[in-house]
């Protein structure tokens, strides 16, 4: 898989895109949902990588920008922004109706680095056309996933991209299919593997085809029914023309009552938007069934989490590392295996300080040829004065050749330096850097039910280039398996030695073979003694057991599911930065200790793990039970001092 991934997003505003949306948000539409789930798309994009690429084409728009056909007086995305506030405020639109120029209605966020200027203007997007220009308007789904086809090949030809289109649409509007341009778009796409993703809101089916090998397909291109033999596709058609006048006027009936005339158009008009919105569901199929990509169908669902279901959020999600290292099975018996973190506690980024670099003439900031910020390092100095002497007044520092770090041992002070503590680590370091020894085994039972198991996991894997050890690895994770026992052993983990750490080694399986996981156990030193006097043994009815055990079962989650919680700290983190970096704040906002806590929690919108909708689903799927519970069990509101302390073995 490429390092690097560049995505285009196209967006569909056609005025049934304005149509209300099922949300916790009484004014969402279709429109302002898909643009949501852009501008978060593209933020994971920034936070995974600062080398990912994206950009969007935006569909129907009255205005022409993109880079096979630019205009002038449009320099930067801040005008795209511009224009379309200015149409959101009521500004009238100039359909572009002009031959000469190439898919005209248009406008193209460049595919490039991520910048918050890019989710500033996604932001504004609105739909420009109404229902008086919307069926005249060029700019339709075909010439959106032509233009961005094109822009992914001139930014991305010859270099290791991962590449993807991902479409939002309702496929609501006429469009206008060139099949033998299209096919060759196609061709160009499956060159460079890129898939395209339909997001279809209101669709009534979805469809992956990313693991089904590509078909051969016939000379005209799109794949028709096999029933429709009698359909001759030429080179250019329409893929849904309404019906004629004359044909219109043959299926209503003339019975004289202009209400009963008036329903029957209506009815002709639903059926042909029906039509339209069916052709161009099997048209998208076949599109996305070209190239390997799939067909999402909303079906009244957050649009955002149906994207998610084929991007989910992998903001902060790090590749395990694998490093060779000496595993040293029993006295004289060693073998090459590799060792992997397989988890890692996540901390919020530290602040970085640094001096930004302006031209001495214009005053701008300056960038490198990579579209970042050039930037000076801060060093920071420390001084050390006489306190006495700096409370009379006297700055008299203290020179170097007196300073001493040291440890309080007692009544004294134990010079103790950074060298001295490197030594001590050096000395567990052994023969190699990074080390397992196996000291013996254990009861597989009795280690799980010690509750001491501590994070985080590693995986131990044969050598990349012994079959001999892959072998060893997996022969003993088998046996170890079938005995029941784990093994008690010491792991050195840093590259430069330093202190070691036990754990036990679990016999693993998976599709693959098998492997062994270390989990670390604590030394003697690590473990905190309590008095145990507050636990009781349950001595009450069969009945209030029951109901123990329906609430345990009403809450049971999916299989695996506890992999997929996320931190909320994380997220809510990440949707500041972004709100900050689409939304600056105003200088006259800004103080000494930072923004306002209440400008802060609108940015952030932090949520507890209760407050998430699976969550909430599955405590009101279990709304009886946890009655029962508190029926069986009823609590009480403890009044207890809250300034006094209490520790296990208080009472004792």
């Amino acid at each position: 898989m490429a390092g690097k991934e560049a995505v285009v997003f196209v967006l569909d505003t056609f005025p049934s895109m304005n149509t209300p949306y099922p949300s916790k948000d009484s004014e969402s539409t279709r429109l302002s949902q898909s643009k949501r789930a852009v501008i978060n798309a593209i933020a994971d994009q920034s936070w995974r990588s600062k080398t990912h690429e994206c950009g969007c084409i935006v569909l129907k728009t009255g205005l022409t920008h993109h880079h096979m056909a630019v205009m002038d007086g449009i320099d930067d995305e801040n005008a795209l922004g511009y224009y379309f506030r200015k149409v959101a405020r009521g500004k009238r639109v100039h359909v572009d109706l002009d031959d000469d120029v190439h898919f005209p209605n248009l406008i193209e966020f460049d595919l490039n680095r991520i910048t918050p200027q890019t989710l500033r203007a996604i932001s504004h997007v609105c739909s420009t056309s109404d229902e008086s220009n919307a069926d005249i308007m060029q700019g339709d789904v075909c010439d959106g996933l032509i233009v961005a086809a094109d822009a992914l090949y001139q930014r991305t030809n010859g270099k290791k991209f991962k590449r993807k289109i991902v479409l939002f649409t309702d496929a609501e509007h006429k469009v206008s299919v060139d099949g033998s341009q299209l096919q060759t778009v196609l061709d160009g796409l499956n060159k460079m593997e890129c898939e395209v993703i339909v997001v279809g809101i209101g669709f009534d089916k979805e469809e992956d085809f990313s693991s089904t090998a590509k078909s051969s397909t016939d000379d005209s291109g799109i794949k028709q029914e096999e029933d429709d033999d009698d359909f001759d596709q030429p080179d250019t058609i329409t893929s849904n023309d309404a019906p004629t006048a004359e044909e219109t006027d043959n299926d209503i009936k003339e019975e004289g009552d202009v209400d009963n005339e008036e329903m029957e158009d209506l009815k002709i008009e639903s059926d042909n938007r029906a039509r339209i919105k069916r052709e161009n569901q099997m048209l998208l199929m076949s599109i996305a069934k070209e190239t390997g990509g799939c067909v999402l169908a909303t079906k009244g669902a957050d649009i955002e989490d149906t994207l998610h279901r084929k991007m989910p959020s992998k903001a902060g999600r790090k590749n395990a590392q694998r490093y060779e290292t000496d595993f040293h099975i029993a006295p004289n018996l060693t073998a090459s295996v590799r060792l992997a973190k397989m988890t890692e506690q996540c901390n919020l980024p530290s602040l970085k300080k640094a001096a930004v670099q302006f031209d001495p003439d214009s005053g701008d900031a300056l960038r490198d040829g990579a579209g970042e910020l050039m930037t000076n390092d801060i060093g920071t100095l420390t001084r050390h004065f006489e306190e006495e002497r700096l409370e009379a007044g006297i700055e008299k520092e203290v020179p170097l050749d007196m300073r001493v770090d040291a440890y309080r041992y007692g009544c004294d002070l134990i010079p103790v330096g950074k060298m001295d503590l490197a030594g001590i680590n050096a000395a567990f370091a052994g023969d190699t850097n990074r080390s397992i020894e196996m000291i013996g085994y254990l009861d597989r039972d009795d280690v799980v039910d010690s509750g001491l198991l501590m994070g985080p996991a590693y995986c131990v894997v044969g050598g990349k280039e012994s079959n001999k050890s892959r072998s060893a690895v997996a022969a003993l994770s088998q046996a170890m398996d079938e005995m029941g026992k784990v093994g008690f052993c010491r792991l050195v983990k840093t590259k430069n030695g330093g202190a070691p750490v036990i754990g036990a080694l679990f016999p693993m399986a998976s599709d693959h073979g098998r492997y062994l996981q270390f989990l670390q156990l604590p030394f003697a030193d690590d473990v905190q003694h309590f008095q145990n006097r507050d636990v009781d043994p349950f001595t009450g009815s069969d009945e209030q057991a029951r109901t123990c055990e329906d609430l345990i079962d009403s809450l049971m989650l999916p299989q695996g599911d506890f992999e997929r919680v996320s931190n909320p700290t994380f997220k809510a983190y990440r949707q500041m930065i972004v709100d900050f970096a689409m939304n600056a704040p105003k200088k006259e906002e800004l103080r000494s200790e930072g923004l306002p806590e209440e400008n802060i929690l609108l940015a952030a919108q932090p949520k507890s793990l209760c407050e998430f909708d699976a969550t909430q689903i599955l405590a009101k799927k279990a709304s009886g039970k946890i009655s029962a519970f508190l029926e069986a069990f009823p609590l009480q509101e403890s009044k207890e001092d809250e300034k006094k302390k209490k520790y296990w073995g208080d009472d004792v």
